[in-house]
């Protein structure tokens, strides 16, 4: 059964996801202009497609069939998800499996080397494997084009949707959107995938390699990038988020002084607290001033 009726083409009302590698093409060209440019394109091809791979299994349903369409061209993925029931369910099911699939697609290319960005919206789309069209892939890319934080945010669309869903729950607070998605300053909403890292806790413990990965990803870039603000100040962002989701749930968590605690409950919070060994040092890593190292012009002897 195609998700996108195609004899005619119809629009259909859908979550899209569109995302792509922060700073791609500067990338490509450092790769290229050092002569690593072999090497570069095994290290991009392997991780695209074990991350492109994961998210294609996980669009099969129980049944083998698709719950949603996937396009990929090189580092860009769109995704189109049809909803189902949109009028009594307003898509939270559907939502709420992108907020998996990308979350998880993130922590993937992290672990590589590489952040991402993207917008998720809500509207009218179809796609085949030719074409991509409708106002929500027009408003998922609007929200990923803005230049800023890598981050997959969710544009005005798909904040009204979420808004529905929020109110399904009694205290929204305990919703699993809340454990999903975090809120920036600006009030932007953004999946919050180093989340990933807990969903065995306490029992399984903490994915500490995840935490690893991503501060190992995130000082190569503020080092890289010292000399450009513009692109480090998307590093320092990536830094202030990482260093506020292991500070969080350190805080969430805090070691247990009665001496009949569970005793799972306890040791996870021990385990909490070494989330402190993966904290960032921005202030270490920012640029400063140095003392003047520019080559002279000498006078021409006449």
């Amino acid at each position: 059964m195609e998700l996108y009726p195609s004899t005619p083409p119809k629009l259909i009302p859908s979550f899209v996801c569109h995302v792509d590698i922060l700073g791609y093409s500067q990338l490509s060209r450092d790769a290229i202009k050092s002569g690593q440019g072999n090497s570069f394109l095994n290290k991009i091809r392997v991780a695209l497609t074990r991350a492109y791979d994961r998210v294609r299994e996980r669009s099969k349903g129980w049944n083998g069939a698709h719950r949603f369409s996937i396009k990929v061209f090189t580092d860009n993925i769109v995704v189109g998800y049809p909803a189902k029931d949109i009028n009594v369910s307003f898509g939270e099911v559907e939502l709420g499996h992108i907020f998996s699939v990308f979350s998880e697609f993130q922590v993937a290319l992290t672990m590589e080397g590489f952040l991402v960005r993207g917008g998720i919206a809500f509207g009218s789309h179809y796609m085949d494997e030719e074409i991509v069209f409708g106002d929500a892939l027009i408003e998922a890319v609007k929200q990923d084009s803005s230049g800023g934080a890598p981050k997959i945010s969710l544009s005005h669309s798909a904040v009204q949707a979420l808004r529905h869903h929020l109110g399904f729950y009694r205290d929204p607070m305990k919703s699993p959107q809340s454990r999903e998605l975090l809120q920036d300053p600006d009030g932007s909403i953004f999946i919050d995938y180093l989340a990933n890292a807990f969903i065995a806790f306490p029992d399984g413990g903490i994915f500490f390699e995840v935490f690893e990965g991503h501060k190992r990803t995130v000082t190569e870039g503020l080092e890289k990038y010292s000399g450009l603000p513009d692109v480090r100040a998307k590093y320092e962002w990536a830094a202030r988020y990482h260093n506020f989701v292991c500070k969080e749930f350190m805080k969430n968590n805090p070691i247990p002084f009665d001496p009949d605690a569970d005793e799972i409950e306890a040791a996870g919070a021990v385990e909490a607290q070494k989330l402190e060994d993966y904290l960032i040092d921005i202030e270490s890593l920012a640029p400063i001033p140095g003392k003047l190292s520019i080559n002279p012009i000498f006078p021409v002897e006449r």
